[in-house]
């Protein structure tokens, strides 16, 4: 087969006839294999013995390809991928995550955007050279109460981060962290805005919130307290037009 022929592969990115590649891996030196016509054969079957033959691979994207309906779980042996640094899930419609994505401890971009709500293990806090990671809108956390990412000191831009399923005290052990993003699906309230807003970062150039429900101005007077840089959206009914001093200091927008 053709996957059978390319182990020597170090990226895969697979995409429909539909989408277009935009960034040139080729120029940094890594084969790589594009294939529209392998995406529309890649099922849980094909896709155990892709990630069996080629245990080099480095970049891994499914970005809008792996769409067979909500319930197939990405398989267990993506954990074999141990050279892995960049794996892109987006769009696809995986339901679950397994436990042995821990053993991608060379991960350095992980995108888990899928299109329906993922379950994810407690494992990426094992992910040590992070520096890109970008949450699902809607998921639920296997193995714990809430996620872990306190070992996380290499990461720069964390997005959809929900105060309810992840540790907000771990924020503080970001030491490089520069974007953060709340997600909009978390029901974030006035008082999870003031609770990052204690965390001191040395780092952080922008945060971005999502506030839905009913604004009293006295909820507004306390936004006030919050100091870090940020994009604010407030969705709802405002029971009185905020003044500018309702703001936060250094609100971007």
């Amino acid at each position: 087969s053709k996957l059978g022929e390319t182990s020597h592969l170090r990226a895969l990115r697979l995409f429909d006839r539909e989408w277009r590649v935009g960034a040139s891996w080729e120029q940094l030196g890594i084969p790589m294999l594009i294939s529209h016509e392998l995406s529309a054969v890649v099922g849980l079957e094909q896709m155990e013995t892709l990630f069996a033959n080629h245990r080099f691979l480095r970049l891994f994207d499914l970005e809008l390809v792996f769409n067979q309906g909500p319930g197939a779980d990405l398989p267990e042996s993506v954990g074999g991928l141990v050279h892995l640094r960049y794996l892109n899930l987006r769009g696809t419609e995986f339901n679950e995550l397994p436990g042995s994505l821990g053993n991608l401890e060379c991960m350095e971009i992980l995108d888990l955007r899928v299109r329906y709500s993922l379950q994810v293990p407690n494992v990426l806090w094992k992910m040590k050279r992070l520096r890109y990671l970008y949450l699902p809108r809607e998921f639920s956390v296997s193995g714990s109460e809430k996620l872990q990412l306190h070992s996380l000191r290499n990461l720069e831009t964390l997005k959809n981060f929900c105060p309810s399923s992840c540790e907000v005290d771990d924020l503080d052990k970001l030491l490089n962290l520069r974007k953060l993003e709340i997600s909009s699906c978390a029901r974030v309230g006035v008082e999870q805005v003031l609770e990052v807003g204690k965390i001191t970062f040395k780092r952080l150039r922008c945060t971005s919130f999502s506030i839905s429900g009913e604004f009293s101005e006295s909820n507004m007077e306390q936004l006030s307290g919050y100091r870090h840089p940020c994009d604010l959206i407030l969705r709802g009914r405002i029971e009185k037009l905020p003044v500018d001093k309702h703001f936060p200091d250094r609100i971007r927008k």
